[in-house]
């Protein structure tokens, strides 16, 4: 964005020092990183993982800007990044930052709602791979197993009763494509949403009779104080016998060690997981020696269209707030009249 001011202040440097700690693939956004190239200096930070506290606490002193993925942005870490002025999440998850702790610091903190529908897809296709035992027939045709066909006969998910908790526009989203499967569609909503159910063709349940009546659960939900541990030994306990349960919001939202012991029991038939407790998920969880468990490496909204939108969102989000303009999708848009940019 050649010709573009900066800040109307004096407080920044010619060149501000944007952190990217985004694990996208450099390649593929690379081009949507030019406009912020021309106002500010990239400090690339890809590690290929999350960094880890310390690491956070050694750089972030510095930084004005950054495009970040799932690192602690903690109260402590508000408190060492003495130039920081915005955090751009590339995605729509925070609950690895302290909302608040950015607030009282003036840090403005954005995120990039553009991964909807590649996580409802992911979502669907879980479900599939889960129910129809694809994963099942794929090992087995790769170990030269041509086995009988009755080890993986299985429920036609046309017909079945999808219960989905949590609708919020992924929540949404994946109601409309179980509907098109021909599935039957419950929701349970912590704030009952009538008009939204009766246009999607939903039917709002309560949240134990949800998991009472329903083939398949799956989870779509923010990971907060109140939904953390939300799945539990009561919860798996409660579902139906050989029904089958999904996750591809927050690892945090469920008990992992009692989805285990469901397993185990036969109290489920199976689970599909994109998100896990701890990530990466230790090689050796018991899941991942489960034949009727599904999982994905946190990839939900990782596809090559929505790295692209989400890093043209990000970056529009930060030139935007380094030439003094209002960054879209703030989630503390209270602290705008008294940001740490608008002080300098």
């Amino acid at each position: 964005m050649p010709g573009v001011p900066y800040l109307t202040t004096k407080g920044l440097p010619m060149k501000p020092r944007v952190l990217l700690t985004s694990y996208y693939n450099r390649e593929i956004i690379d081009s949507s990183l030019e406009p912020l190239r021309q106002i500010a200096t990239l400090v690339d930070g890809n590690r290929n993982r999350n960094w880890t506290l310390d690491e956070m606490l050694a750089e972030i002193p510095g930084i004005h800007a950054t495009v970040a993925a799932d690192e602690p942005y903690t109260r402590e870490v508000f408190e060492r990044a003495d130039e920081l002025l915005v955090v751009a999440r590339d995605g729509t998850g925070f609950d690895k930052i302290d909302v608040q702790a950015a607030t009282d610091h003036g840090i403005i903190v954005t995120r990039a709602p553009v991964v909807i529908d590649a996580t409802a897809n992911l979502t669907i296709g879980l479900m599939i791979a889960l129910v129809r035992k694809i994963t099942t027939g794929d090992r087995a045709v790769r170990n030269g197993q041509w086995i009988d066909r009755s080890a993986l006969l299985c429920p036609d998910l046309t017909g079945m009763t999808l219960g989905i908790v949590g609708l919020g526009p992924v929540g949404r989203k994946v109601a409309t494509r179980a509907k098109a499967l021909g599935m039957r569609v419950l929701a349970y909503n912590r704030t009952p949403l009538p008009d939204i159910a009766d246009d999607l063709g939903v039917e709002l349940v309560a949240f134990e009779a949800l998991t009472e009546r329903a083939d398949i659960v799956s989870v779509h939900l923010q990971s907060s104080p109140e939904t953390r541990g939300l799945c539990d030994a009561a919860f798996f306990a409660n579902m139906k016998a050989g029904s089958y349960f999904i996750n591809t919001a927050r690892g945090q939202i469920i008990d992992e060690l009692a989805l285990i012991a469901a397993l185990q029991t036969g109290q489920l038939a199976g689970a599909a997981l994109d998100v896990f407790e701890t990530e990466p998920i230790p090689a050796d969880n018991p899941l991942t020696a489960m034949d009727n468990v599904v999982l994905t490496p946190h990839v939900g909204g990782d596809t090559s269209t929505t790295m692209i939108a989400a890093i043209d969102m990000n970056v529009a989000q930060i030139t935007d707030l380094l030439t003094d303009r209002k960054p879209s999708n703030m989630l503390n848009p209270e602290v705008w009249d008294h940001a740490r940019c608008r002080k300098m």
